[in-house]
């Protein structure tokens, strides 16, 4: 990962290269979109917020060229730019300034949590607006083994609006995070680590995530209560990642072995809906009491 976050870093054409061919291969593969993000989020955190948006169009431009070769049609760069590189940019820059994970991760939560919102104001009933997106992807797709009416059955359209959210948050913060780890390797040495063991969302937003878990769980506000449920699963996600740096700090801190830790994302790749929850929950017990105690010692810098 060194050399490749280094060949990124020979200049700008080489950013731009790589950021559209993994924005162009990540339509067909979705995981690639995080290669894509992370290489305009490196060379926001290494130069600024101006060369970001210089890669930003410079790779919107590779991948309107590929896809109206290969289309006939370049929409799928603006998708890209508004949905993935544009958002990372910014959070990257804000990690750059702030020298913060948790405020970065505040800012990809409001970015979700405004998703919610708009969908709710905008569509009126977004339950109905998210079941006839599906029953045009389902047709387009000629998918004949799902219907709807399952779907809505098993709940997933009540869910849809907020883990659709989540999904973007997930992505957006795991892109970022990645860029930030490609900087300690090449100019800071052990420095990503340390600043991963001291992401602590505010405690205000843990007891302001407490309560609104009250009504979310019991049900008590039914039908009325979906943009609070659809707020609620962006704290989760949120809290998953204070989750995750409390488990690493942890283990650092009693100075366990790493491999204490694959189980950990073991879970998450085979049980993804058990785990997520688990470690969120371990989130937000860490911002109440403080599972860490003292700050591990930084890794040592290796050559």
């Amino acid at each position: 990962m060194r050399e490749f976050a280094r060949f990124i870093m020979r200049g700008r054409l080489y950013a731009i290269a790589t950021a559209g061919l993994f924005g162009a291969l990540a339509v067909a593969l979705p995981p690639l979109s995080l290669f894509s993000g992370a290489t305009v989020g490196l060379t926001t955190l290494r130069h600024g917020m101006k060369e970001g948006l210089a890669i930003t169009a410079g790779a919107a431009l590779v991948v309107a060229v590929i896809f109206l070769a290969i289309a006939g049609r370049a929409d799928l760069s603006l998708l890209l730019l508004l949905g993935l590189w544009l958002p990372n940019t910014l959070g990257c820059w804000i990690l750059r300034i702030t020298q913060s994970q948790a405020s970065t991760l505040l800012m990809v939560g409001g970015f979700s949590a405004l998703f919610v919102v708009s969908m709710h104001a905008l569509t009126g009933d977004v339950i109905a607006w998210w079941q006839q997106w599906i029953e045009q992807a389902i047709t387009r797709a000629n998918i004949k083994d799902v219907t709807v009416d399952q779907l809505a059955q098993e709940g997933a359209l009540t869910l849809m609006n907020g883990l659709v959210a989540m999904v973007f948050g997930l992505n957006l913060m795991l892109t970022i995070l990645l860029a930030r780890w490609w900087q300690s390797l090449l100019y800071n040495p052990g420095g990503f680590a340390k600043e991963f063991y001291e992401l602590r969302l505010p405690r205000s937003l843990t007891y302001l995530t407490v309560l609104l878990s009250a009504p979310v769980l019991t049900g008590v506000l039914g039908e009325r209560g979906h943009l609070l449920t659809d707020l609620f699963i962006v704290a989760v996600m949120m809290y998953l990642f204070q989750g995750l740096a409390a488990m690493h700090s942890m283990t650092a801190t009693r100075n366990l072995s790493q491999w204490w830790l694959l189980p950990i994302y073991l879970g998450l790749f085979l049980m993804p809906p058990h785990f997520i929850i688990g470690l969120a929950l371990v989130g937000v017990v860490d911002g109440l009491i403080n599972l860490r105690g003292n700050p591990p010692p930084p890794p040592p810098a290796k050559a």
